[in-house]
């Protein structure tokens, strides 16, 4: 019974974010304000935690979300749009989404940072082949604190709460897709 409830949820989750949801922003203004976004969400997160600028130096490539919604009475779902870089300069288009059931009241939006620590954790993510734990957890930014987070299988995640009233920092379950940019 569990396995079926499961696969239906799946299946459910799946459709909604597949028939409203685009990788990739639809008209240029909406990529620019996507850029825009991310960087501002990056000024933020290293002007609440200038540690996080190791993880920006080391790393070989990241991923940000700059606004994840997150919400649900019973069923929650997420989903957030972002970008990709590598070496410093953007790559891609990326999205998460994540559902689950449960004892869920409440919403919230926030900021995701993944950094990957080598080219292998990269491609994984770029090449949909990345994937969290079920009890994969996130470092929530705050001054200091990535100071004394490190890599774990060779990925690092911090998040940054900008509203709301569900704040929890777990993102096991989410999923990505990614697309390449195209040169406008």
């Amino acid at each position: 019974m569990f396995q079926k409830l499961t696969l239906c949820f799946g299946l459910l989750f799946s459709s909604l974010t597949m028939v409203n949801c685009s990788t990739v922003p639809e008209t240029k203004a909406d990529r620019e304000a996507l850029a825009a976004s991310a960087t501002a969400a990056i000024a933020k997160s290293k002007a609440k935690d200038p540690s996080l600028d190791k993880f920006f130096k080391d790393s070989y490539g990241y991923a940000i979300f700059p606004e994840v919604g997150n919400g649900g009475a019973g069923l929650a779902f997420s989903y957030g749009r972002g970008q990709v870089f590598q070496g410093g300069k953007a790559t891609g288009y990326c999205d998460l989404s994540k559902g689950t059931i449960g004892a869920t009241l409440g919403g919230q939006t926030f900021s995701e940072l993944i950094f990957f620590k080598d080219k292998e954790r990269y491609e994984n993510f770029i090449n949909g082949k990345f994937v969290f734990a079920a009890n994969a957890s996130a470092v929530a930014v705050a001054a200091g604190s990535a100071s004394s987070a490190s890599y774990k299988e060779g990925v690092a995640v911090f998040i940054t709460n900008s509203s709301g009233l569900m704040f929890d920092a777990s993102i096991g379950g989410q999923q990505f897709n990614y697309r390449p940019m195209n040169m406008d």
